[in-house]
């Protein structure tokens, strides 16, 4: 082990200088990176680029103070004595630019409000170190120089470490209570920062003519530029993915937002359609969803039109009171509908106690209208019994039919209506109001189509105003 020892310290004395070359490349390689180095903050960054700058001065220094100063020229003298100067100063440089390094991280990456006082502490014991060691230039307080210029410690030598010593334990301090705050790939740089060039300034103390302080302060100083680095790229990576992670949520979130709107509008759009389908027929409510400015009039050759009425309804609502009339009315109404859904017949409107429906608003002259219309004038017939039997107030309709050719459209913007127009309307109106309580009054036209499928009553010659005598018949 001594051989080996021995033949280690050999190797380093041969071979110091160069390493320091070396490691002062690499530290100025370093220096240049930083300044270009984004996603670290203003301070850290100028921190790191000036331990950096100090490590490759401190290297200069000492190597310039190895290669000299057994140089014979005797102009050499005051560089080799600045040179050794500034190896004292650069070492405690690199300590005031880590304390500054420390109070960014505490305050960035620890959550701390500001820097520990300890730090500020540390920073003033660096400042007198600086200034008694260029006092010590001048009165050889920590170390002088032979008559052969040689280097040489002073009784009081070791008072210089009065000042790193206690600056460097200040900041490990700082460190330990504040470690498990720290970013976890930057603990283990930090306590290396602090032990290894303590333990090597130890072992310089102890073996000549080497400088493991030096080589091991710049290569500390790397090591955590490198895990900086290092954790740096680890934080913007969790970023990233983080706000990768965000916006397919927000996707995620907008799409859901996007397709509930969606569902949202259909079922709007699904009432509205509702409701114009209750108030036009399935192809004009098309025809005006697409185009609402479109006129909607067609002519039809074979259309078959129904009224019916409530016998004495004037005197029956006078009796009752408005509420209770539009409830009865409303029922009645409503077995109509849902009859006249049923069957394929087309409400048209109502108008007071009076109902008006129409069936074969097509282009086809010989389409089943009346039959349908005759079967849903039976079913009203029906409702009506079925409405009696639950009803305190028990009511009667007439009910007209007659079929022929008519026009059918959409009168205005607003409010808009689908009304038909032409005598088959007409006719079929004075059907209603010359009829029967309890019967249905088709006309002639009407009975011509169905009278192969129905039982009807003998012609009866009738009087319609605006018509005269006309033949007509009774189911």
């Amino acid at each position: 082990m001594q051989i080996n020892g021995e033949f280690f310290l050999n190797f380093f004395k041969y071979y110091q200088t160069d390493l320091m070359l070396f490691l002062q490349g690499i530290c100025l390689i370093i220096a240049f990176l930083t300044i270009f180095t984004r996603n670290l903050t203003k301070t850290r960054k100028t921190a790191i680029i000036m331990m950096e700058l100090c490590a490759a001065l401190y290297l200069t220094s000492s190597r310039f103070y190895y290669l000299y100063r057994d140089f014979p020229n005797v102009h050499f003298w005051f560089f080799v004595r600045l040179a050794k100067c500034l190896d004292y100063f650069f070492s405690l440089a690199i300590l005031s630019c880590f304390g500054f390094y420390l109070r960014d991280l505490f305050t960035h990456e620890a959550g701390l409000k500001r820097a520990p006082r300890r730090l500020i502490a540390a920073d003033l014991i660096l400042l007198l170190g600086a200034i008694t060691l260029f006092v010590s230039q001048y009165t050889h307080l920590y170390y002088g120089w032979d008559e052969y210029n040689h280097y040489v410690h002073s009784r009081l030598f070791f008072v210089f470490y009065f000042f790193p010593v206690p600056a460097l334990l200040l900041q490990t301090t700082c460190v330990i209570q504040h470690y498990g705050k720290l970013p976890r790939r930057i603990r283990i740089p930090l306590l290396l920062f602090i032990i290894v060039p303590l333990c090597m300034a130890v072992l310089q103390l102890i073996a000549k003519d080497v400088a493991p302080a030096v080589l091991s302060t710049a290569g500390i100083d790397i090591l955590l530029y490198i895990f900086t680095i290092e954790d740096m790229n680890r934080r913007v990576e969790k970023a990233h993915r983080l706000e990768i992670e965000m916006m397919a949520q927000y996707q995620k979130e907008l799409e859901e937002t996007v397709d509930e709107r969606t569902r949202e509008l259909k079922k709007a759009n699904e009432k509205v359609e509702y409701l114009l389908l209750n108030i036009l027929p399935e192809k004009v409510a098309r025809e005006l969803a697409d185009d609402p400015d479109k006129v909607i009039s067609n002519r039809y050759p074979n259309v078959t039109v129904l009224f019916t009425d409530v016998v004495g309804f004037t005197k029956i609502s006078s009796e009752m009171s408005a509420q209770d009339t539009v409830v009865m009315l409303n029922r009645m109404m409503t077995l109509f509908d849902n009859r006249a859904k049923r069957e394929g017949i087309e409400k048209i409107k109502t108008i007071g106690d009076a109902y008006m429906a129409a069936v074969g608003l097509s282009d086809d002259p010989n389409n089943d209208g009346a039959e349908k219309m005759v079967r849903f004038a039976m079913g009203l017939l029906e409702d009506l019994d079925e409405f009696n039997k639950t009803s305190p107030v028990k009511l009667q309709i007439r009910i007209g039919i007659n079929s022929g050719e008519l026009v059918a459209g959409v009168i205005g913007k607003t409010k808009f209506i689908y009304d038909i127009w032409g005598d088959n309307v007409n006719i079929a109106s004075r059907m209603e109001s010359t009829g029967k309580a309890g019967k249905i009054h088709v006309s002639e036209a009407t009975y011509n189509q169905v009278k192969d499928k129905f039982s009807f009553s003998e012609k009866v010659v009738t009087e319609i105003k605006g018509k005269g005598l006309m033949t007509c018949y009774y189911l």
